[in-house]
This record gives C-alpha cells, sequence and structure tokens, in this order.
C-alpha cells in the first residue's frame, strides 16, 4: 500500500480504501486525489484529459501512491461503467467518491439548447450516471461508504451572466440531499462543498491574460480576493481538506449537508 500521513488511517478510517476521483487530472481535482493519495487511499482518477490524467497519475506512483487512470466522459454510462469494471485487480471495491467533473458554461439568458446541455449534462447528468454506478457495485449495507459532491458558492447566489453555471450548481445541492435521504438506509453518507474562488491555473491564467492582475494584485482588490472575508483565494489543498474530512469517520453523523469552503463568502 501506498504511503500515507502519519497516523492519518489510525484516526479517520481513509487508509487502504478505494477512492473515485472525477475530473481528477487538474486544480481541486488533482489535490483531492493527491490528499487522499496521502492518506493511503488507492486513487482512481476518471478525467477526459489523457494528458493531465497522465502526468499526475505518474507523479502520484513515482511517490510510491497507488493510483490509476481512466480515460472517459462522464456522459457516457457504457464508459463510467468500464471505469469501474476496470479497477486493478487485488484493489477492493470503491467506498469513497468525489465528483468534480462539470460543464463549465457562463451565459445568461442568452445561452441555446446547446450550451444548456454542457453545463448540465456533465455537471448533472454525468454525476448521476456516476453515483448510480458506484453505489451498484456497494453491498446493500454500505456503512463507511461516502460521496462528495462539488457545489459552488454560485450554487447560493445570483450573478448576472452566470445563469447556466449557477443553476447547475444550484442542481447539484438538490442532488446531494435528494440522494442522502435516498442512500441513507444503505449506510451511505453524500454531502457537497461549495468553494470561493480557488487559486488554480484557469483563474490564475484569467486573471494575469484577461485582467492584467498577479495573484497578489487579485487579492488586494475589493471585487476580487477582497469580497472574502479572508481577503484571499483558496488554495487547491483548502478544499482538499474539507472533502477528505467530509469522506472520513470522523464525519460518521454528516449526511445531506453542504460546507461552504469560501472564506466566510456567504457568512455576509
Amino acid at each position: 500500500m501506498g504511503r500515507h500521513r502519519k497516523g492519518a488511517g489510525d484516526v479517520n478510517g481513509l487508509a487502504g480504501r478505494t477512492a473515485v476521483v472525477t475530473g481528477g487530472a487538474q486544480g481541486i481535482g488533482a489535490a483531492v486525489a493527491e490528499r487522499l493519495c496521502a492518506e493511503g487511499c488507492r486513487v482512481l482518477v476518471y478525467d477526459k484529459s489523457a494528458e493531465h490524467g497522465r502526468a499526475a497519475v505518474d507523479a502520484w506512483r513515482a511517490r510510491g501512491h497507488e493510483a490509476r487512470l481512466a480515460v472517459g466522459d462522464v456522459t457516457d454510462g457504457a464508459a463510467v461503467a468500464a471505469a469501474f469494471a476496470g479497477l486493478p485487480d487485488g484493489w477492493p471495491r470503491p467506498t469513497l467518491l468525489v465528483n468534480l467533473a462539470a460543464g463549465f458554461v457562463f451565459k445568461g439568458l442568452e445561452a441555446t439548447p446547446e450550451e444548456w446541455h454542457a453545463a448540465l449534462d456533465p455537471t448533472l447528468v454525468g454525476l448521476s450516471l456516476v453515483v448510480r454506478e458506484f453505489t451498484a457495485g456497494l453491498p446493500e449495507r454500505a456503512a463507511g461508504a461516502a460521496i462528495v459532491n462539488m457545489a459552488s458558492i454560485s450554487a447560493h447566489i445570483a450573478q448576472s451572466g452566470y445563469l447556466t453555471y449557477n443553476t447547475s450548481k444550484a442542481a447539484v445541492l438538490g442532488f446531494t440531499r435528494c440522494a442522502a435521504e435516498e442512500l441513507a438506509p444503505r449506510g451511505i453518507r453524500v454531502n457537497s462543498v461549495s468553494p470561493g474562488t480557488v487559486w488554480n491555473a484557469g483563474n490564475e491564467r484569467y486573471h494575469r491574460e484577461v485582467l492584467g492582475l498577479d495573484r497578489a494584485a487579485a487579492e488586494a482588490a475589493p471585487e476580487h480576493g477582497g469580497k472574502f472575508l479572508l481577503g484571499r483565494f483558496a488554495d487547491p489543498a483548502e478544499v482538499a481538506a474539507p472533502i477528505a474530512f467530509l469522506l472520513s469517520s470522523e464525519a460518521s453523523f454528516i449526511t445531506g449537508a453542504d460546507l461552504p469552503v469560501d472564506g466566510g463568502y456567504l457568512a455576509v
């Protein structure tokens, strides 16, 4: 088994388990996969990007972790099934799932049907296919199994021009609550997290190339980093940590909940 954080497995019940992370090749997803590797999990990354996925998985394996990549689209039910069926021999069945794959479409009422599908299909339809496949592989009673879905602060607020994105993330909240109720009798917990702005490669590129701001300048701007109570953006690892908590036995009485990881944004 891969190396893990000292004492982590004794405390939170993650070591030795198999986790599936969709959208795990980059950004928050990669941070989640890396954190779970560090906790001693075997991690299957399911992502559309073969290039980024292979680079990330190869790096984790070089450090002694047990990680694999399955390349595919979450909206393709056959590909999702193949990913779960193709786990390495000797790996336990997955009992941990983190859903980060999503459609990033930022449009208002002018959005076309095609743009709505691009926003909703990966974020909601794909989410449902992955959760269905994951739960189908679990026993009728699966105490300790846990799912964490990726919502957003945008799921909780109104933003002009963000109708497609905010609606898709609000749907994740509804899906999480309903799935939590449906799966509770089987002992499967379902929660979500709502991050604020995370300083990942995409946001760094946007701030530098479109706005002409480096991180320090962006965080100092009242309309950017300044809108968070903590006065800055999150690092991907700061979102991965509460996700690991929600998956762990330390969160054993938490289900149907959404955890803001937003630097206090939704508090005011």
